[in-house]
This record gives structure tokens, C-alpha cells and sequence, in this order.
């Protein structure tokens, strides 16, 4: 039985920002369909690597309502807790009953399993609060075959206005600046080619697809400290300090004022 609601575009690949918006801007075009509710029972059996789902979520303001928004977009699986890479977030599916259940009636006995990406954006944000999600779906071995939008023919002529879309993960106060095309473009998976499908992907692992701008030195001066710092410890103003380290720090010598002080009132209260 075919899907009562397709999904927004299938057989394609998320490599950046660039391709995310591109796809966002293909449905403000009415190039590309948004999803307008809640998977059913028979679209979720047909999510496969490749599917991608943009949605628009409810806004609680009733003068920006469209009547095509979701409350809350659910495709019937489990997944394990969100790893941020750049402005996306990264899903890996955990095996559970309900996985079990959709391959058995999808006559599947194993499966790789998927890995979902997100990205979310403010529409013309400040004017308007109205909120978008991409919600694209693939395995680690099935993401070097999908497409890209720079194969599609309506879709790689699709200039995205500056500004337009406002990445939701920089809680809309900073506009993006755009990337060009010649952006890294890399797979948003953690696994190594030696860990296998189900294997818990390893912290640290991820490749970062934009070149990272260092870090603006201190505008003030670090006090040196008390005591020597432990082994291994790297003075830094945006950490706090290890406990050990304030555990050994010699306690200062009271200022003979204040010493003069208390004499007196232990002689007041004798």
C-alpha cells in the first residue's frame, strides 16, 4: 500500500547547511512538499535511508498559525540521545520492540541501523517566530550512495535568500553567515570502519565540516595563582578551578587592622 503522505523529498543526502536550506527553500517554493501531520502507520513502515521530512512546528501564538503545523513529529522508533555536530543534530536508532516489530512486518530480519539528522530554523525571524524542522533520515552505509542536491536539476539552480532561515540552535539571535559552495562537506556519522552497525558511537569522533575560528584571546589579564596548579591542569578563564586546587591554597595573612580589631572585642567580651 503506498504512503497516504509522502516524504518531503527521498534517496537524498544532507552534507551542510547549504543543502539543508536549499531544501527548505525548494518547500517555501512549493518546488518540494511539506509534511502536514504525523506519520501514520503504513509512512512510517515506508521510511527508508534517504527519506527526508520538513515540517512546521505548532506556534503557540494563534495569529501565526497556518493550519499545517505539527505539534510534535514522531516516526515510531527509538533513538539515543542527541549529539550535536555543527547546527545539526545527530540521532542513532536503539534496537526496542517497536524496531523489532517494523522489521518483522517489513519481511526484513536485519537492518543497519538509522541515523537521523536535524536541523531547525526561524522563518524570516524576528519578524515572525514561525518554526521549521528537517528531519533526514540514512545508515552509515547507505550515505556515500544517496543524492545531493547538486543533482537535482530544481533544485541545485535554488538560490536561498541571505537571512531567511535562522538556525534554531542559535536560539534566533545570530544570523547565520552564508556559506559558500566550496564549504567541507562530510557524513555526519561518528562510526570508525572497525565498529559495526549497532556499536555506541565513539565521543570525540565526529569530523567538523567548517573550518573553526580560533578563539579571541582574553581581554584581561589572569591573576597568577596561590598555590601550583595540579598535574595536567590548563589555566583557562572559562573554567572553574579544580577542587584540589582551592583545597591547597595557603590561606592569606590577616591585615593587622583587622587583627586589632578582634583583640578588642575579645578584651570587650571577657
Amino acid at each position: 500500500m503506498a504512503p497516504r503522505q509522502p516524504p518531503t523529498i527521498t534517496n537524498m543526502r544532507i552534507r551542510s547547511v547549504r543543502d539543508a536550506e536549499i531544501i527548505l527553500h525548494a518547500v517555501a517554493l512549493n518546488r518540494l512538499p511539506m509534511v502536514l501531520h504525523r506519520l501514520a502507520d503504513e509512512e512510517r513502515l515506508a521510511l527508508r535511508p534517504g527519506c527526508i521530512y520538513v515540517w512546521e512546528e505548532r506556534s503557540s501564538n494563534p495569529l501565526e498559525a497556518t493550519g499545517q503545523e505539527i505539534q510534535r513529529f514522531t516516526e515510531g522508533r527509538s533513538w539515543g540521545p542527541s549529539r550535536a555536530r555543527d547546527n545539526f543534530l545527530i540521532y542513532y536508532e536503539k534496537d526496542s520492540p517497536t524496531r523489532s516489530s517494523i522489521l518483522h512486518r517489513n519481511n526484513i530480519r536485519t537492518a543497519p541501523q538509522l541515523i537521523k539528522q536535524t536541523y531547525s530554523v526561524f522563518i524570516d525571524y524576528p519578524k515572525n517566530s514561525r518554526k521549521w524542522h528537517l528531519n533526514a533520515y540514512y545508515t552509515q552505509e547507505s550515505f556515500e550512495a544517496l543524492q545531493t542536491v547538486d543533482d537535482i536539476p530544481c533544485l541545485r539552480d535554488i538560490d536561498v535568500p541571505c537571512n531567511r532561515y535562522v538556525c534554531a540552535r542559535n536560539n534566533g539571535g545570530r544570523r547565520r553567515e552564508r556559506q559558500g559552495v566550496s564549504e567541507a562537506m562530510l557524513p555526519p556519522f561518528a562510526y570508525d570502519s572497525s565498529s559495526s552497525p549497532s556499536s555506541s558511537p565513539r565521543e570525540g569522533f565526529y569530523p567538523t565540516p567548517y573550518p573553526l575560528q580560533p578563539s579571541p584571546s582574553p581581554s584581561h589579564t589572569l591573576v597568577a595563582p596561590a598555590a601550583p596548579l595540579p598535574s595536567g591542569f590548563v589555566l583557562s578563564d572559562r573554567r572553574l578551578a579544580p577542587l584540589e586546587y582551592l583545597q591547597n591554597i595557603s590561606p592569606r595573612a590577616r591585615d593587622p587592622i583587622d587583627d586589632q580589631a578582634l583583640r578588642q572585642f575579645q578584651a570587650i567580651s571577657i
